[in-house]
């Protein structure tokens, strides 16, 4: 049976039809550029392309889903806790994630899934361009220019599989036109239909509403920063829209695609919400800080300048004059010199067309998405703006380069279009040719990545050397990481970088590994080491059940010395030397012959399950001084002393306390178990006590004379605790 042309699969299958030479030369060419890009002839199929850095952390979200089902935890990271992302969520990627997902359903291999995804990208981001171009009624083959042009913007190469999901931009195209057209005349959808099923039903069954739907679902499910790009740009289209035409419809329309965008994001969201609504949120993973939406703002020369490397000397010195510059943000934002020509021309003919009085137009709407895009993401613009009122967990928004980068690249489009209606076809595939190899030339310097066959080395010889630890220790052994970083984004430590500690879990799946655990949460024990000698160290996690310690000596500068000198030569050591491990079971035979099974249960306690001290009722909230916290607190507040156990903890409490004006005060503890009374003055006193902490907690009263502060804040304040943290149990508890 045939399908009728009016309806959705048969403009479908319409268009298509139309359509097919086009696509089939676009995605040649995107085949073409790419391969002599990339040199894919010396990839190594099952060895990523990137092995380091944030690849390496996709590729264990990758692993995840290999051996879990889901990316977003597994037992063998974070021992002996495990690991949960829920605190570091992949919100706003469910498409990206599903489609992982399938590509699991074929192979485990996590170096080759993220090169086939990676490089599959390439494909999507062309043919989201060209249905983009498409929907702005850019003709045929102007819109594959615009397409592959798009698809090798240095966005796409220097952000690559190291922000996996952010170099997959493919419905940024499709949710940029979509808002241009709900501007102009001929919008996708010109109004909503009533509150009846009926109503809905026939009008989704309208080709051009089915589509715009469509969009939006992918612009909300292939990246968090495009689908609040998508979300805010939808509204300004409403706004403009509604405003020029002056149509309730037009706001109703483009507010409603925003919601429903606003929705679906949320949907993906609730996992999280659900979980940190049952554990608590964690700070140490949601503030990001307003001057990271600073300094990686979008800048003008950003856009402008070439590619850092461009081919031509002079321009690449113009790059590198730049890199003086205190808000370098990623580095990733520009749009070539087709880019910067067709945004000129773009600016240019949207003021012209409004000096003439004839505003709007294809030219108009581009101008609206691309300047409401500069306008959010540049030094001081609106991202900043929300970022003073705390949402800042969104910070490189520069990322929005991509929405500006497609509406200059459109105007080029368009002009090609009136050269095929003037001089005809040919002579616009000559110009367009000729276009495209000067913007992939001119946007793409050089090969992007390492040379593959030392990534190759690397990956072998890791893979080699964990099968040795499986070998000499059993596939189920533990294995804790020296040296202790946590988890995740943080800086390097001499020559290692975010993430190596995951390489090992990448080639097995049985070891278990203690990073990888979420900073803020249970995998904070780790941090009661930190400071501590190697065999302080390596006592305390060989009584917790680790079986070696594995020290990457690209950690560790001359110090590394130490810790061969206290746990003896290593037991195996990599190919190329930069990793060791050391046998810790007969020292754990050694420390549990010594110690009887009370003491040892006592010490697992207090590194895996610590009293832990906070503040309660009385304190104001926290503030910072010189990277100490403290809380003011009136003349009485109480600290919360929490035991996780089922028995009693003895354990001696620390904290700096200091009054609000100067002089001779008091400061008195109590608890039921003793009390105690301090001096207490401005220049502050440290102050120490032992506390005997039942099973469900202890609560220590302070009260203080000391008067109250005469300032204009309205909370009363007399004095004020720095810390408080417990020190040592003082009877190895």
């Amino acid at each position: 049976m045939r399908e009728r042309p009016d309806t959705v699969v048969g403009r479908l299958r319409t268009v298509m039809g139309r359509e097919r030479r086009p696509l089939i030369l676009g995605l040649a060419l995107v085949g073409f550029f790419g391969s002599m890009l990339f040199r894919v002839w010396r990839v190594h199929p099952r060895v990523p392309v990137v092995y380091q850095g944030d690849a390496v952390l996709s590729m264990s979200a990758i692993r995840n889903i290999s051996l879990t089902g889901w990316y977003s935890s597994t037992d063998l990271l974070g021992v002996p806790y495990g690991q949960n992302l829920l605190d570091f969520p992949a919100v706003g990627d469910f498409l990206h994630l599903v489609g992982l997902r399938f590509l699991a359903l074929f192979t485990d291999s996590p170096g080759l899934i993220l090169n086939v995804f990676y490089f599959a990208t390439f494909a999507t981001v062309f043919l989201g361009a060209f249905a983009g171009c498409r929907l702005l009624a850019i003709r045929p083959f102007g819109a594959v220019v615009v397409a592959v042009l798009y698809t090798f913007l240095p966005f796409h190469t220097l952000h690559g599989p190291s922000h996996l999901f952010l170099s997959s931009y493919g419905a940024v195209p499709l949710w940029a036109a979509l808002a241009v057209r709900q501007m102009g005349d001929e919008p996708l959808i010109g109004a909503l239909p009533g509150i009846k099923l009926r109503q809905w039903h026939s009008w989704l069954r309208q080709p051009g509403h089915a589509v715009a739907i469509v969009v939006v679902v992918l612009g909300a499910t292939t990246g968090l920063y495009y689908a609040v790009f998508m979300t805010a740009t939808l509204l300004v289209a409403g706004l403009v829209g509604g405003l020029v035409h002056r149509s309730r419809n037009r706001f109703a329309v483009a507010w409603g695609l925003a919601g429903l965008g606003g929705f679906l994001l949320t949907l993906q969201f609730l996992p999280t919400w659900s979980y940190q609504r049952s554990v608590g949120s964690n700070a140490e993973i949601v503030d990001r800080g307003i001057h990271n939406i600073e300094y990686y703002s979008l800048k003008l020369t950003d856009l402008v300048l070439p590619v850092a490397g461009h081919r031509i000397d002079w321009m690449a010195e113009l790059r590198a004059e730049s890199q003086g510059l205190l808000l370098r943000g990623e580095q990733a934002e520009a749009i070539g010199l087709v880019g910067v020509v067709g945004l000129t021309a773009m600016v240019l003919v949207a003021v012209v067309r409004m000096l003439r009085g004839h505003p709007g137009g294809r030219h108009g709407g581009l101008a609206v998405v691309g300047g409401t895009a500069f306008v959010m993401a540049t030094v001081g613009g609106l991202a900043t703006v929300v970022g003073i009122f705390g949402f800042t967990y969104l910070r490189a928004w520069g990322r929005i380069s991509v929405v500006v980068a497609f509406c200059g690249l459109c105007t080029v489009g368009i002009a090609l279009e009136h050269l095929e209606r003037r001089r005809g076809l040919r002579p616009m595939l000559v110009l367009g040719a000729l276009v495209v190899v000067i913007g992939v030339l001119d946007t793409n310097p050089r090969v992007p990545f390492a040379n593959y066959d030392d990534t190759a080395a690397n990956w072998s010889n890791d893979e080699a050397f964990v099968r040795d630890i499986e070998t000499q220790f059993g596939v189920n052994a533990t294995i804790f990481q020296l040296p202790i970083i946590p988890f995740p984004e943080h800086p390097p430590v001499y020559r290692m970088i975010d993430y190596d500690h995951l390489r090992g879990y990448l080639h097995s799946d049985t070891l278990g590994w203690s990073y990888g655990g979420v900073k803020g949460r249970m995998s904070d024990w780790q941090q009661r080491l930190v400071g501590r000698s190697p065999t302080e160290i390596a006592d305390g996690v060989a009584l917790v059940g680790f079986d070696a310690i594995w020290v990457d000596r690209f950690g560790y500068g001359p110090e590394a010395a130490a810790i061969e000198s206290a746990l003896g030569q290593p037991n195996l050591r990599s190919p190329d030397g930069r990793h060791e491990v050391y046998d810790l079971r007969a020292r754990r035979g050694v420390l549990v012959a010594e110690l009887d099974v009370e003491k040892v249960q006592r010490r697992i306690d207090a590194l895996l399950e610590p009293v832990t001290a906070s503040y309660g009722k009385g304190f104001h909230g926290t503030e910072t001084a010189e990277g100490r916290q403290f809380a003011w607190a009136p003349a009485k507040a109480a600290i919360d002393l929490s035991n996780p156990t089922s028995s009693t903890r003895h354990i001696r409490l620390s904290f700096f306390a200091a009054s609000a004006v100067d002089g001779d005060w008091q400061l008195t503890l109590s608890a039921p178990s003793n009390g105690s009374r301090f001096a207490l003055s401005a220049h502050g006193a440290s102050i120490e006590v032992d506390i005997e902490v039942p099973a469900d907690g202890v609560t220590l009263n302070l009260e203080s004379n000391a008067p109250r502060l005469a300032t204009t804040d309205p909370r009363d304040i007399r004095f004020r605790v720095f810390g408080p943290i417990v020190t040592r149990p003082i009877d190895g508890s």
